[in-house]
């Protein structure tokens, strides 16, 4: 005996009563087969339902996923009571959390409209779907044209003019796929048994029709809204990424209350906020243009300062210790100074970044060699070339430490 599906008549039942069928383990948890269910079993790219099984006021457990094995099969429900809690022929009652039957509901028939109008207003087939938790994803098949901004546009407005039509959704059984084929169904995918048409409209001349096995609200004014968020290239199709109903409302107004958010920050209007930002980032542009020249400026001052003080004092070693440059930019400070004093070894000591960079322009002083042999010995981590290597550790004073060792070898 096969689980009597609810689902399947009455979408919108939210319990029943039942008789436990079948028990398995899972995970060290019961999970349960019973007569009769209101839950949907994962499938067809919709995620099953969630919610509650009790024998009791005080035996209540979760059930956190419905699975089938075939389309007239048991539903198996996985719960979170421990191995051995239900037995075969224990009566229950089962419970979905119906905001989230109800969401997928929304979301899945927002898709069904979307793909419609993918394939009515383009031609477009749609050849993958995925119902995540932030988004949905489509994959049109365009064979290889990308969807402009246009079309979008003009999808996102034909899906939401007939969700706001509030058409009738229908579905329709049929004993074999043959017979199905009486509807005009956008997408044939042959398969046994029995077969599932869900039509939006008007049978005769629909808005979209599409054999599926999900659950779906009894009109398209039930979806709310379709939102598309964005659309990129994915292995030679159109990837859509967009939501429906309640979480497209929800994902719209964090996405309104963040624009106002920043346009408050930048004291514009949301509407003025793009020109803003272009502003800001020329004025951006600006500012590192204007930086670069400085540090050069600077660069320049400190490398005479250096090779000055190491030509006085007739030394073959400089330990010079700045964070008033990036740790790049102290590395071109130090390749400037050893390529006009040869034979030197150079210690750039960056304190802010707990960073050592040893340069030399001496085949006596080996420094990738140095620090492999020395970081280590101070917690410390890095590599390089035999004229330059960088070391990188988690205090200063492990920093200070390595240098006096390299200097001290030397």
């Amino acid at each position: 005996m096969s689980t009597e599906r609810i689902y399947r008549t009455d979408q919108y039942a939210t319990e029943n009563e039942a008789v436990i069928t079948a028990v398995r383990e899972k995970n060290g948890c019961d999970v349960i087969a019973c007569d009769v269910s209101v839950f949907y079993p994962e499938g067809g790219g919709q995620p099953s339902d969630e919610g509650t099984v009790s024998a009791g006021e005080s035996a209540v457990f979760g059930i956190v996923r419905a699975s089938d094995d075939d389309l007239f099969g048991d539903v198996w429900h996985e719960t979170d009571a421990p191995a051995g809690t239900f037995k075969v022929g224990d009566k229950v009652v089962l419970a979905i959390d119906w905001d989230l039957r109800f969401r997928h509901m929304q979301r899945h028939c927002g898709e069904h409209m979307l793909s419609g109008a993918m394939y009515s207003l383009f031609g477009g087939t749609n050849k993958g779907f995925h119902m995540g938790a932030g988004y949905i994803t489509i994959d049109i098949d365009l064979d290889g044209r990308m969807l402009t901004d246009e079309e979008l546009d003009l999808a996102q407005s034909a899906v939401n003019e007939a969700v706001w039509a509030d058409l009738p959704v229908t579905v329709t059984w049929f004993d074999d796929y043959e017979s199905s084929l009486a509807l005009p169904v956008r997408k044939q995918v042959p398969h046994d048994g029995r077969v599932s048409v869900v039509t939006v409209g008007d049978p005769g001349d629909p808005f979209d029709c599409i054999a599926c096995c999900g659950t779906h609200p009894s009109s398209s004014a039930e979806v709310g809204l379709v939102a598309i968020y964005k659309c990129e290239p994915n292995k030679g199709m159109n990837r859509v990424y967009f939501d429906c109903g309640k979480a497209a409302f929800e994902k719209l107004a964090a996405d309104s209350a963040l624009l106002t958010d920043a346009a408050k920050r930048y004291s514009c209007s949301p509407a003025d906020l793009v020109s803003r930002l272009d502003a800001e980032a020329e004025n951006v542009s600006a500012l590192k243009a204007r930086l670069a020249g400085l540090s050069s400026y600077v660069k320049d001052i400190e490398a005479a300062k250096i090779e000055d003080a190491v030509r006085a004092g007739g030394l073959e070693h400089y330990v010079y210790e700045s964070d008033l440059f990036s740790t790049d930019d102290l590395l071109k400070l130090g390749f400037t100074v050893i390529n006009e004093i040869p034979g030197l070894f150079l210690i750039m000591k960056h304190p802010s970044a707990s960073t050592c960079l040893l340069l030399s322009s001496s085949d006596e002083y080996k420094c990738g060699q140095l620090v492999k042999e020395y970081a280590q010995r101070f917690n410390g981590r890095g590599g390089g070339r035999p004229d330059n290597a960088r070391a990188i550790f988690t205090s200063l004073s492990d920093m200070q430490a390595f240098a006096d060792a390299v200097c001290a070898s030397h």
